[in-house]
């Protein structure tokens, strides 16, 4: 079966070469939220392994990422994919004007094979009038996944 995406079309107000304009962006509204602890045990059906020993082996997996991430390491997580560490910051025509106090630090992922197959394929429609963002998963750990609004802006 596969994925379908619900877009909404969302307004906002960007600055562009220094003037305001409005324009719209794509916000996928999602079926939900599945936590941690669903998806450890809906991994688990059909198996012996009990949900608490995998929830353990993830958690601890997860703790050997953010060691080696820490240590400036690119993980490799198989068929899962990599995550490497990087930066954001402002971009400039000149080397030069590029500043340490711009740049922040952010994690980076690249999905394997299966997952980014998962969503590659997808088939997109738009929301209608009844529906509504309820769904909408805002991924507060990485703001970049959403536009912003014009409040965002300078000036």
């Amino acid at each position: 079966m596969a994925l379908k995406i619900k877009i909404k079309k969302c307004g906002m107000v960007r600055k562009i070469e220094g003037f305001k304009k409005s324009g719209f962006y794509g916000k996928v509204i999602a079926n939900g939220k599945k936590s941690f602890e669903d998806i450890v045990k809906s991994s688990c059906k059909n198996t012996t392994l009990d949900y608490r020993e995998a929830e353990l082996a993830c958690k601890m997996m997860i703790d050997g990422i953010a060691e080696n991430l820490r240590s400036g390491y690119i993980v490799d997580l198989g068929v899962l994919g990599t995550i490497y560490p990087a930066v954001a910051g402002k971009w400039d025509e000149n080397a030069d004007n590029l500043q340490l106090a711009d740049m922040k630090p952010k994690v980076n992922y690249k999905p394997g094979a299966d997952i980014a197959a998962a969503v590659k394929g997808a088939q997109l429609s738009w929301t209608t009038e009844k529906e509504t963002d309820e769904n909408t998963v805002t991924d507060t750990d990485n703001p970049g996944t959403n536009p912003g609004t014009g409040e965002d802006l300078e000036g």
